[in-house]
């Protein structure tokens, strides 16, 4: 699933992770022990972008981080190059 960073309400793709298609609207990670114990949730929303040479907006889901959550926590992250 695509990764973005929302920064001031834009949604800038940064990445990739290995998320499950059926994953609800929240993604948690588990830091430390338990699941339930200490983890970083991550928001899963659509993102709409307009490609050059559509007539219609393209609409996907994908994992949409605050400025401050850290992307590398997720499982098989990788970041754009």
């Amino acid at each position: 699933m695509k990764v973005y960073r929302d920064i001031d309400g834009e949604k800038r793709l940064i990445g990739r992770a290995d998320i499950p298609e059926a994953v609800g609207a929240v993604f948690e990670v588990p830091l430390f022990g338990r699941s339930s114990t200490i983890a970083e949730r991550f928001m899963v929303g659509a993102v709409t972008s307009y490609p050059a040479g559509r007539d219609a907006p393209f609409v996907e889901r994908a994992i949409i981080a605050s400025e401050g959550q850290t992307v590398e926590l997720l499982p098989g992250w990788q970041a754009l190059t």
